[in-house]
């Protein structure tokens, strides 16, 4: 590990990036050995029960038989930045929507206060409607551009969303992505007219809020297996295990150095 901090170090890296770095690298040896086994293997792995994945493939049947649209934010950030990894697990989550509503007359209703968000969620329902052959029924006005940021806040945007549930024909509301405290206000109206609503983001303080309002929350790290319970992509799945082989090493690794360090050996 020491050696790995100062080759990074040397190469112009702070040392909290030059940690993760370090942390990062030894991880891909278990991703990459188990994403070239995967075609070979005879079955997957069993993925515990999220009832929030569960409810999110029957969403877009009930938003059918009502007629009323599911709405969806993939969060307050962007795909270029430090919360990018959240905005992707909205992204993933879009897809599994976006192809299911590409077969029914009830497209989603997609909001976005970030600007790069908005190209990548409007791609992610064409891409839909293509894979699904009916591309001519793709309109760019089912991404909706509500509010940019001001000052840092995303207030605006969640007054926007606000106006949105309380006043248009929404079956669910779905936000999976980046919040702060903006999250309370667009959850408020849905949990008013007690709609069906699925939160979660990766900020624990954030949680909170998600758990109070939503019907079916995500809680930190479910939102970023999106793509192995409802797309059944083979590298999502590795990513899983990886991360599970990665977590008991690194709890075999402290108890170990707790022992070693009790018995005055290190």
């Amino acid at each position: 590990m020491n050696v790995i901090l100062d080759l990074l170090g040397q190469s112009g890296i702070s040392p909290t990036q030059a940690f993760m770095w370090a942390l990062f690298l030894p991880f891909l040896i278990p991703f990459f050995y188990l994403l070239y086994r995967a075609p070979r293997a005879t079955s997957r792995p069993r993925l515990r029960p999220i009832p929030a994945y569960d409810a999110l493939k029957k969403l877009m049947s009930r938003a059918a038989e009502t007629g009323q649209q599911v709405h969806v934010s993939v969060g307050v950030a962007g795909i270029a930045g430090a919360k990018t990894a959240d905005t992707m697990a909205g992204l993933y989550t879009l897809e599994f929507l976006a192809d299911r509503a590409a077969n029914s007359d009830i497209p989603p209703l997609i909001t976005v206060t970030d600007p790069t968000a908005l190209p990548a969620a409007s791609d992610q329902l064409r891409r839909a409607y293509d894979r699904q052959g009916y591309p001519d029924e793709f309109q760019l006005t089912y991404t909706r551009f509500v509010a940019p940021p001001v000052n840092g806040s995303a207030v605006p945007y969640a007054a926007g969303v606000m106006d949105i549930l309380q006043h248009e024909p929404i079956a669910a509301n779905v936000m999976v992505g980046a919040f702060g405290d903006e999250f309370l206000l667009m959850a408020e109206p849905g949990a008013q007219r007690q709609l069906r609503q699925i939160g979660g983001t990766s900020d624990p303080n954030i949680l909170p809020l998600a758990q109070l309002t939503a019907t079916e929350p995500l809680l930190g790290e479910e939102i970023f297996a999106a793509g192995a319970y409802l797309l059944n992509r083979a590298g999502h799945y590795t990513s899983l295990i990886a991360q599970d082989i990665f977590r008991i090493a690194l709890a075999l690794l402290i108890l170990l150095v707790v022992l070693l360090r009790t018995l005055g050996l290190f």
